[in-house]
């Protein structure tokens, strides 16, 4: 569990303090945590750092024993792959805010600010029963697998934990291939089982659906009923792929305990069009 609350929280705040005015006063870094947050951090942990999606420094508390979906900066909520998907962006295209950006399936604290901080900033989500291309409860209606983006469009397509989900992947891939413009990228997280073969769990046939595994879903921010998972991408993720798509992918890694960037699973992929 590392250092004690009351440690990690007299450091940080000594921190926060030897940075200010001197005439401000430091804040009570007590008052940001909630009493289920203190349960938490003294539980499962925490420690102080620098959060880059609320651009403040913070406390990171773990919620539970899974830091990629649990390990929550104690401002904003964010999560460790919102946080590592943005650290690429500002790694790799620090011109981003500038840029062309369409991003599926938006939800969570990183969407919020690629939305807030981006010029050319789209979303979209998929409606089975609304036309494709036409707005509908906030956003536009696309289909990934038969995208109504017109060719080499956009700079940065943006998924996140998105493809593990589609019937065809093929399909999307090569929709987003079609869409970005020469050097544009695919940035995007997937839960992501280096340790495995990819496996297909679900499988399109001519009457609907085949399953080849125990049905396993995950949160939908549109749906209640959560998103069924299709694919387990594995270690032979990049090969499939950029044989899929004809554009060539790169796997980042991040470990960075100072911006809460730590856990399993924290990769992000970078596909290019060339």
């Amino acid at each position: 569990m590392g250092l004690g609350l009351s440690k990690i929280l007299q450091g940080l705040q000594n921190k926060l303090a030897g940075t200010r005015p001197a005439d401000e006063p430091a804040k009570d870094l007590q008052s940001l945590l909630s009493t289920e947050q203190k349960r938490c951090a003294e539980h499962y942990g925490s420690a102080p750092g620098h959060c880059e999606l609320c651009a403040q420094d913070t406390i990171f508390v773990r919620h539970g024993e899974w830091n990629r979906e649990q390990y929550r900066c104690v401002r904003c909520g964010s999560i460790p792959r919102w946080r590592a998907l943005y650290r690429v962006l500002e790694a790799q295209f620090s011109q981003w805010r500038d840029l062309t950006m369409h991003e599926s399936s938006p939800g969570g604290r990183a969407s919020d600010v690629l939305q807030q901080q981006c010029r050319a900033y789209e979303a979209s989500h998929y409606f089975p029963n609304q036309p494709l291309g036409t707005s509908y409860r906030g956003f536009r209606n696309e289909n990934l697998e038969q995208l109504t983006l017109a060719d080499a469009s956009v700079d940065l397509f943006i998924s996140q934990d998105v493809m593990e989900h589609i019937l065809r992947p093929s399909l999307a891939l090569q929709e987003i291939a079609r869409v970005l413009k020469p050097g544009g990228a695919h940035v995007f997280t997937i839960p992501w089982k280096p340790h495995l073969a990819t496996f297909s769990r679900v499988t399109p046939t001519a009457n609907g659906i085949a399953h080849h595994a125990e049905a396993e879903y995950h949160g939908n921010p549109i749906d209640k009923k959560g998103s069924l998972v299709i694919t387990d991408w594995g270690n032979d993720t990049v090969e499939i792929m950029d044989a899929m798509s004809g554009m060539q992918t790169d796997i980042v890694s991040i470990e960075r305990a100072d911006l809460g960037i730590e856990g399993e699973r924290l990769e992000v992929f970078v596909s290019r069009k060339h």
